[in-house]
């Protein structure tokens, strides 16, 4: 069998050959591994730079969407042991969450990760949101951003709007009920629109967090803001008063604000969820090539990433 694996932190990923997996135990299941992603936190982990993976070697990869060649059931799998760049692998079946049959392998494996984020956000980082909510979000032309916006109204808002700079994507963004583009400078942006929005999904941060949480300032209504990623700016100068100006709660929302065991149970209804949305694009790239494809920057620059055993 071959896997992915890491020998060295600097060398990166190898295409080795190890032995075949044992009989998986009564409790496990053995998944023929179709499809399996290559987010941030995989990078991550792979570099040595992720506190969940420190020892060596190391075998790549967090989740993957896998068959039970038994049944021909597909299923997705989350787990943080084992590693799921591999042509198979043995996982506990309470980590396993079946999908329909007619899912892409590649596209849900390069969506759950990134749906994840928003979806955690509102479950877990949120309180006593009002009926048919509304949603903003930040950052909604990125790949997480597209999805918090089903993930918002599979989770009860009854409207979503979406903030970038590019118009005409926008537009394209499936399940975004209104947008605002950003101007240059952000500043001169009218966030009119939203100012009666119920909740604020951050993937941005810095200036346009300041702006918009200033154009917020006189909403007579609850705001809660969830700061999700940082794809502008690492900092974001708040003046003191707006904290005090209106009903505003600040959050995280990331790994260390909501527990693995918190997200394995909520993947129970994401997952079954999300087979019914459109999904991300991918670049799928076979397994076999990772010694040379894992540093190539022109296939990063392409997307979402899927190897493929």
């Amino acid at each position: 069998m071959h896997i992915a694996q890491v020998q060295s932190w600097p060398e990166g990923p190898r295409y080795v050959e190890v032995d075949d997996l044992p009989t998986p135990s009564n409790s496990q299941i053995q998944l023929r591994v179709l499809a399996t992603g290559a987010h941030q936190v995989v990078r991550s982990r792979a570099s040595g730079q992720h506190y969940s993976a420190r020892e060596l070697p190391h075998t790549v990869g967090v989740d993957c969407v896998g068959r039970d060649d038994a049944t021909g059931q597909l299923y997705y799998l989350f787990t943080l042991q084992g590693g799921t760049f591999a042509e198979r692998i043995n996982a506990e079946k309470s980590i396993v969450y079946p999908l329909p049959s007619d899912v892409d392998p590649v596209s849900f494996a390069a969506s759950v990760n990134p749906a994840m984020s928003s979806w955690m956000a509102i479950t877990h980082r949120t309180t006593n949101l009002p009926k048919d909510f509304t949603t903003v979000i930040i950052g909604a032309t990125s790949a997480s951003g597209r999805l918090a916006a089903h993930s918002a109204k599979a989770l009860g808002a009854g409207k979503v709007i979406g903030i970038g700079r590019n118009a005409a994507t926008l537009e394209n963004v499936d399940g975004l009920d209104d947008y605002v583009a950003l101007r240059d400078p952000v500043v001169e942006t009218d966030f009119s629109k939203v100012r009666d929005c119920d909740l604020v999904l951050d993937y941005v941060y810095g200036d346009t967090t300041v702006h918009l949480l200033s154009s917020l300032s006189k909403s007579k209504k609850t705001v809660q803001y969830v700061e999700i990623g940082c794809l502008a700016q690492r900092t974001a100068e708040i003046p003191g008063h707006l904290l005090r100006s209106f009903d505003l709660t600040i959050r995280g929302a990331g790994a260390g604000s909501w527990s693995i065991s918190a997200l394995q149970e909520e993947l129970h209804t994401l997952v079954p969820t999300m087979a019914r949305w459109k999904l991300l694009p991918a670049r799928s790239v076979p397994l076999k090539n990772i010694d040379t494809a894992w540093k190539d920057a022109s296939l990063a620059s392409e997307g979402r990433l899927v190897y493929v055993p």
